[in-house]
């Protein structure tokens, strides 16, 4: 098999990535060579395509699927991807990145072009405008409207800053930002300034769009959004390694070799890190850099970014987890490197990673949740370089995640008293397919800042709904008191064994319940199946009628076993049912009180 993939984005390294750990043969076409690229079984190819020569390029070379992994706003691209695989008759699919949600209130305003921003913002006359659309824009809007008060907001570059010069603006008026600088210095700007309106693209999370936005209600200031271009129809749209796969499946009938290894977040911080310091002292840019692992192993990554300026040095890679279900898989993730003259490493806040606010997680209260080991494996690189140059200074280090403040409210980091963000975490410095590292080490957390809290009597559960359940029933316990287990039922009470909780109260929903009793301690579906037999046999000794009994061979959830028998305490079949569960559960139980509530998909509880 072999794919035609238009990138030069982050989403386009993911999607290279996950065709690599396919063993898929791939092309990576962009429309420059900047940028680093490796691929164990890609091969790039630069320059612009028209439809006929997108045409050609995929009769020569045989390939069987295009994906469009291109910038959003490259709409000529896409329309031609799409006319391309339409002549060639190739399937097409799109990569997208997640898009912030739009939101209905009067300062927030989409047009479909620059122009018309422009049109009515001259109707409007409007005094202080601040343009956040980027420096390509910058001429344009300097020639359509050159006697505005207009400030600019640019990426750090040395090309950015010579295309504001050369479009003859007040270079006053231009605010040099890195890419990956939270919006605090633009809130006091548009404070001290009295900014009377901003206008901004559709970039996503990535370009900060949910912070802008935001802005502009809290400060009741009209926020202009470029809305992105209509994409053509593709076969699929896909967003994720998960999606990928499945799609190949379905459509290629691909099946997996083995699964794939990957690596933590406090690799790819520490990877960054040493790469950025080496800029910072000058050296040469680099395609790729390595660095020793704590299980003793070597990583060696490609660098996605890489720029450094007088004072500072920031480079980043785009993290591969694997085949294990990490929700930072494909994200980017960076540091950003400033010497300091308290002499010695600190580690500072950076977009999209977490704050600390409560005791209890091994870091320092207010400061960015970076885990211990990935903490000291950074040091470590970094002592190393400063050793060899005999330098005695001090470095701030500041790890961003661009997407970390959307991921981070999907994962356990609120209920840890980690705000605003991810963290980096890993012990080893890899992740194993579906391991239980990541899982177990976030349990342990969660459960320590429980006890810390005075948390003697706890709740665990399978996910949020049970947890809805539960919190119902317990009215008086606090949100630390809740944990969930997710698939890992055996990991989580052994955990708890000489934790100091006193009582414990496990939830579990039927469909996992029948899992439970018949001996399986991690419920996923990918390793468990419903086992009939048990649950006919379990049947035959509660002594139901033959008609009932294969009436739950012929089930395919558990959860139907509801609609067969009275979801109650009185009934024998989930009287049994609990028992089981109890049973298996009590073999791992050392030091605590234990109680099973078995929990019905309507919310009863017994």
């Amino acid at each position: 098999m072999k794919v035609l993939l238009f990138g030069g984005t982050t989403e386009g390294k993911a999607t290279s990535n996950w065709l690599d750990d396919l063993e898929i043969s791939h092309f990576y076409s962009t429309k420059t060579s900047s940028g680093n690229y490796e691929s164990r079984f890609g091969q790039r190819i630069c320059g612009a395509m028209n439809v006929e020569e997108v045409c050609i390029f995929c009769a020569e070379n045989e390939i069987d699927l295009l994906i469009d992994a291109a910038h959003p706003f490259a709409e000529v691209l896409h329309h031609s991807i799409a006319d391309a695989a339409n002549q060639a008759d190739l399937p097409v699919i799109r990569m997208e990145r997640d898009a912030v949600p739009r939101i209905d209130s009067k300062w927030i305003q989409y047009h479909h072009s620059l122009v018309s921003v422009l049109t009515d913002l001259q109707s409007q006359k409007y005094a202080k405008i601040l343009s956040m659309v980027g420096v390509k824009a910058l001429p344009v809007i300097h020639k359509i409207v050159p006697n505005s008060n207009i400030w600019y907001r640019i990426l750090d570059f040395p090309s950015s800053l010579e295309i504001a010069q050369k479009a003859g603006v007040d270079m006053e008026k231009v605010i040099v930002s890195d890419a990956f600088e939270g919006m605090e210095s633009i809130e006091d700007l548009l404070v001290d300034e009295g900014i009377e309106v901003m206008i901004t693209k559709e970039s996503g999370y990535s370009g900060l769009l949910d912070q802008k936005m935001d802005l502009a209600v809290k400060h009741q200031i009209p926020l202009y959004v470029i809305a992105r271009p209509n994409l053509p129809n593709y076969d699929e749209t896909i967003s994720n390694r998960e999606t990928l796969q499945k799609y190949l499946k379905n459509r290629f009938g691909l099946e997996r070799k083995e699964l794939a290894h990957g690596f933590t977040s406090g690799t790819c911080a520490a990877i960054s890190a040493k790469a950025a310091l080496n800029l910072l002292l000058g050296e040469d840019l680099q395609q790729k850099e390595r660095i020793a692992l704590p299980d003793g192993g070597i990583c060696e990554m490609q660098l996605h970014q890489n720029r450094f300026a007088e004072d500072f040095a920031l480079c980043s890679v785009v993290k591969n987890s694997g085949d294990d279900p990490d929700i930072t898989d494909g994200t980017e993730i960076g540091v950003r490197l400033k010497w300091n003259d308290a002499n010695c490493i600190r580690f500072v806040k950076g977009e999209g990673v977490g704050t600390v606010t409560l005791n209890g997680l091994g870091i320092p209260m207010g400061e960015p949740a970076v885990n211990p080991v990935p903490r000291k494996m950074i040091a470590f690189e970094l002592k190393q370089i400063l050793e060899e140059y005999d330098i005695d200074r001090g470095i701030d280090v500041s790890v961003f995640v661009p997407l970390g403040k959307k991921l981070g409210a999907k994962t356990f980091n609120p209920k840890l008293g980690i705000v605003d963000g991810i963290s980096i975490i890993g012990t080893t410095g890899r992740i194993k397919p579906y391991s239980l590292e990541a899982y177990v080490q976030t349990i342990q957390k969660q459960l320590n800042l429980a006890v810390l809290n005075g948390n003697k009597h706890i709740v665990v559960n399978s996910g949020g709904r049970s947890e809805r359940y539960l919190k119902e029933k317990f009215p008086d316990l606090g949100d630390l008191a809740f944990l969930q287990y997710g698939n890992f039922i055996g990991e989580m009470l052994q955990t708890i064994n000489a934790s100091g909780a006193e009582k414990v109260s496990m939830g579990i929903m039927t469909g996992k319940a029948v899992k439970l009793a018949a001996g399986n301690l991690d419920t996923h579906s990918g390793k468990v199946v419903l086992d009939h037999e048990f649950l006919m046999d379990l049947a035959k000794d509660c002594e139901y009628s033959h008609d009932m009994i294969q009436k739950i061979g012929e089930i395919k959830m558990g959860r139907e076993l509801e609609e067969l028998f009275s979801f109650s305490e009185d009934e024998p079949f989930f009287k049994a049912l609990k028992s089981k569960c109890i049973d298996v559960c009590m073999s791992l139980i050392e030091d605590y009180d234990f109680e099973l509530l078995l929990i019905s998909n309507k919310g009863d509880i017994f």
